[in-house]
């Protein structure tokens, strides 16, 4: 999305220096001079507007995201996790709660890639917005929900 809105800027910023360009090789009347200023206005209220509405796509910068698991296939079930989020429910994950979520995962797994997977294609396969530790017992039977049928 931060790339889809990226582009959106750099079209704008190309609209503009367009327009500035019509502008200072147009020989225009006074009254087609007096339309281009209504005309800009109106750009210059769009520009406001696409740069408030910069802060809530792209509110921080993101830091680097260090994986607590080297091999490849944790790197390869991670991305799927990612991907699983964003398809399933519309979800995200900036570089903050992916640094958060993967600490989280490396503490309940102990550290331990095999396990982690392990974590992860469980909450995947059972539909669950998050992961969590997995005891045997609950690989046999489904765990228990709430009356209302919450994940939490």
């Amino acid at each position: 999305m931060i790339n889809h809105w990226n582009e959106i800027c750099q079209q704008v910023s190309l609209l503009e220096n367009k327009l500035l360009e019509f502008i200072d090789n147009a020989t225009l009347s006074i009254s087609q001079q007096k339309k281009l200023q209504k005309y800009i206005g109106e750009w210059n209220k769009f520009k406001k507007m696409n740069e408030s509405f910069d802060q809530f796509i792209a509110p921080f910068d993101p830091i680097k995201v260090e994986t607590p698991f080297d091999q490849e296939d944790f790197r390869y079930i991670w991305k799927t996790w990612k991907e699983y989020m964003q398809e399933q429910f519309g979800r995200s994950m900036r570089s903050r709660m992916e640094q958060m979520s993967l600490d989280y995962l490396a503490e309940i797994s102990e550290k331990n890639p095999d396990l982690a997977i392990s974590y992860l294609r469980y909450a995947m396969a059972n539909g669950y917005r998050s992961f969590f530790k997995v005891e045997s017992k609950d690989k046999v039977s489904p765990p228990k929900s709430d009356k209302y049928g919450s994940d939490y």
